[in-house]
């Protein structure tokens, strides 16, 4: 299992990454969302200060906290718009953590349960998505 001096180390090495992206190569932190996703990931597990799960990309959860609960990382460098909740992973996920990269960090948007998240945000029947705004996040929290 990964540490957390393991996981500090990844957040660490992770947001000089992307500084170097931004920075050096003049691109947009939504570019690099990929890169963006991991550092939420690592966030989140710190913040918690729980674990990586154990498969990545494991279906429906991204950390597990200390206290055992199971939580979806969703991180944007969008400033407006939404992100998607699958509609198939909610009962296998306790929680969600909402961060958005902005100005070079990671803040939390919101942190809950994923339930509340979900009622919050417009649901697609045809591709099993939910879509919740960041603005109404930010008022969940």
């Amino acid at each position: 299992m990964i540490t957390r001096d393991q996981i500090k180390i990844l957040y660490d090495k992770y947001l000089d990454l992307i500084h170097l992206e931004i920075r050096e190569f003049g691109v947009k932190p939504t570019e690099v969302r990929h890169l963006i996703g991991r550092l939420g990931e690592f966030f989140c597990a710190l913040e918690t200060d729980g674990t990586l799960a154990h498969t990545a990309n494991q279906h429906g959860f991204d950390v597990i906290s200390s206290s055992g609960r199971t939580i979806s990382v969703k991180t944007t460098a969008q400033k407006t718009g939404f992100v998607p909740i699958s509609a198939s992973t909610l009962d296998k996920v306790d929680d969600v953590m909402i961060l958005q990269f902005a100005e070079g960090t990671l803040n939390i948007v919101y942190y809950g349960e994923i339930s509340k998240a979900a009622e919050a945000a417009r649901f697609y029947e045809s591709v099993g998505k939910y879509e919740l705004d960041i603005s109404k996040a930010r008022k969940l929290a």
